[in-house]
């Protein structure tokens, strides 16, 4: 069993030379970290001259996975003049700070044993001035002992300083490969963010001359110059040929007040002769009013009414549509089709309200009797039957023939703008394969192409970046934790051990003064003294 405790570090470190075999066996004195991401290893040696300095062993950061070897002097000397000036993301610094060296030094807030030996030393040497001589043999005595207090302490200062080498040492690895992690990440940040400014600004001035080129290639062609998309452009070409063919295509108009006023007059009155059905056949069929022959009522007569007039508008449309289609049949087939379909509707509207009129009047004057107001029944003239509201039947007869009439126009305008689209698409699909324009098209285009290429501009993504900041954080302040526990249990025992013997180098010091010079005493207790 070795008299070392398990604790306690070798004394002593060994320099292994090239060859293989120690050369020299010296105590390490002193292991310092320094550089900016604490790589070098500054080794010192008891014995060694202080003019020379200390031993440096620079540790290069390791390469993360799949990355190269980084490069040597002789690599970076050899770089050709166009390698030199591409962009080297290394200018870019890391917004992280750099820690000067670690020596343990600075974390022994104590005097050094050679102070307390010196103060020992000078105290020892003014017991020769002291009278007494058992005084100055007890002090002699005590003197001793201070000394081996002292070399006790000068032991615990050394091993206190090589356990704290060690535990820097230790704890330098960890943050040192925290640091390392950091400045990678960093710099891969600040090399993505650099390329894709780089990027963008290649983008724009590559978006400005597209732009220049497209109102070049506008003026030339005489068209708008703030067309920004070929089939605007070649929309516009079309409609320019065509109205100096003589065929002039109107753009779809604008929905003005009396535009909107027609639509939903046509709307309306779909649903509101349907109403007027509906009122119809309610008196018709349901003398007694009840509640859900009512609704029954009505809505057979909205829905008679919208699919009558449904009907009204699209035979106009596909009448319209029959001349210029092909597999349709001739146009007069639908105008029939419109004019029997009108008949119809006319036809059972107008019968309805007739029905309607008769029933009003007779149920009228039956109220009227019962109530007194005719003294005689029997002495009116019953020859005529037919009512005598012919202006009711009329403006029915009216309202519905608008309806259609209304249906009739909205079907033929429908027609109208299907056909326009297609005259105008047709005109621009010849102008495309014609090929004419081909060049002016495609420099309208590229400006949005580039535009969107610019908006699609992202730095690649470290996937892993949150996670991988935060697991640094964690690891550098475990490790930084775990030097300031270290660190302050072993400079709490080192302080202490100083503060004790500081007091008690103080307390021999006022003993020697009280030998060195005694309080006289007067009177008779000096006499006898």
């Amino acid at each position: 069993m070795s008299g070392r405790e398990p604790h306690e570090p070798a004394p002593l470190a060994g320099v292994i030379s090239q060859e293989g075999h120690t050369d020299d066996l010296r105590p390490l004195s002193r292991v310092t970290l320094s550089g900016p991401d604490l790589g070098t290893v500054n080794m010192e040696f008891a014995g060694e001259d202080n003019r020379v300095g200390p031993q440096q062993v620079i540790v290069p950061p390791f390469p993360a996975a799949g990355e190269a070897a980084p490069a040597t002097a002789a690599q970076t000397a050899g770089m050709t003049g166009v390698d030199a000036e591409e962009f080297d993301p290394r200018v870019y610094e890391p917004a992280l700070p750099k820690p000067g060296p670690l020596v343990a030094e600075a974390f022994m807030p104590v005097l050094t044993p050679h102070h307390f030996g010196e103060l020992l030393d000078d105290l020892r040497g003014e017991l020769q001035l002291v009278k007494d001589e058992s005084a100055r043999a007890a002090l002699t005595s005590r003197s001793r002992l201070l000394r081996l207090n002292v070399e006790q302490y000068r032991v615990n200062f050394e091993l206190a300083r090589t356990t704290l080498n060690r535990v820097l040492a230790e704890t330098g690895v960890g943050v040192r490969t925290s640091w390392a992690r950091q400045q990678e990440h960093l710099s891969f940040m600040n090399a993505a963010s650099s390329g894709v400014e780089r990027a963008y600004e290649q983008a724009t001035e590559a978006i400005e001359q597209a732009r220049a080129q497209r109102f070049e290639a506008l003026a030339r062609a005489g068209v708008r110059p703030d067309t920004i998309t070929a089939e605007d452009f070649y929309t516009q070409q079309a409609v320019a040929q065509l109205a100096a063919e003589g065929h002039a295509v109107r753009p779809p108009e604008q929905k003005s007040g009396s535009k909107r006023v027609f639509n939903a007059f046509a709307v309306f009155s779909k649903f509101f002769v349907g109403l007027i059905s509906g009122v119809s056949i309610n008196l018709l069929f349901n003398p007694e009013s009840r509640l859900y022959l009512t609704l029954i009522a009505l809505t057979a007569g909205v829905m008679f009414s919208v699919l009558l007039l449904w009907l009204v508008d699209e035979l106009s449309y596909r009448a319209k549509l029959a001349g210029s289609t092909p597999g349709m049949s001739r146009p007069a087939s639908y105008v029939t089709g419109i004019v029997l379909v009108t008949l119809l509707y006319l036809g059972v509207e107008g019968y309805l309200n007739w029905d309607g009129i008769l029933r009003t009047t007779q149920e009228i004057a039956a109220n009227a009797a019962q109530q007194g107001q005719l003294t005689d029944l029997s002495a009116a003239p019953e020859e005529r039957s037919a009512p005598e509201h012919w202006s009711l039947l009329v403006f029915t007869l009216a309202l519905v023939s608008m309806a259609a009439g209304a249906a009739l126009i909205q079907g033929r305008e429908r027609a109208r703008g299907v056909l326009e689209r297609e005259r105008l698409t047709a005109r621009v699909s010849v102008l495309k394969a014609g090929g004419a324009w081909q060049e002016v098209a495609r420099a309208t285009d590229l400006v949005t192409y580039l535009e969107a290429a610019r908006d699609r501009l992202a730095p690649p993504r470290d996937v892993t970046s949150p996670d991988h900041a935060r697991l640094n954080e964690r690891v550098l302040g475990h490790w930084e934790q775990e030097r300031d526990q270290q660190v302050q249990a072993v400079t709490g025992a080192l302080v202490r051990e100083a503060r004790a013997l500081h007091e008690t180098l103080e307390e021999f010091a006022a003993q020697v003064q009280a030998a060195r010079f005694p309080v006289r005493r007067g009177g008779l207790r000096g006499l006898l003294g």
